[in-house]
């Protein structure tokens, strides 16, 4: 365990904690589009550049998603809060954004899951 005034990076953790909350904002429903078939058609009424914007971003959204996850995980054990109000606060944040990507996993194989049934490929929509 280090000492808080000695690591630099522990001055970002309250500057990391929202950027992982935006993109959790933004992964949900991105997820939610993507995998629901009628919004890669004309017939959903979604407009072409919100296709190509979950398209283009949803992956390179949910790689920085679990980076960013996995190092404030890392942050929080090795070093943790000085006061129990704190620590606690970041363990429920982090509590959330795990549920987080335990959602978008679920929506992700449920999609397949279901393409597999109906003898789809894997990843169609």
């Amino acid at each position: 365990m280090g000492n808080n005034e000695s690591q630099p990076i522990t001055l970002l953790k309250p500057l990391l904690y929202p950027v992982a909350l935006i993109i959790a904002g933004l992964l949900l429903p991105f997820v939610w589009l993507r995998e629901d078939p009628h919004f890669w058609t004309n017939a959903g009424g979604y407009p072409l550049w919100l296709r190509d914007l979950v398209l283009d971003a949803y992956y390179p959204l949910l790689l920085v998603y679990g980076a960013l996850l996995a190092f404030l995980s890392w942050l929080w054990l090795c070093w943790p809060a000085r006061s129990v109000r704190l620590f606690c606060v970041e363990a429920s944040v982090l509590a959330i954004l795990w549920v987080v990507v335990a959602l978008v996993v679920t929506m992700m194989l449920a999609n397949n899951i279901a393409n597999l049934i109906d003898g789809r490929p894997l990843h169609a929509h």
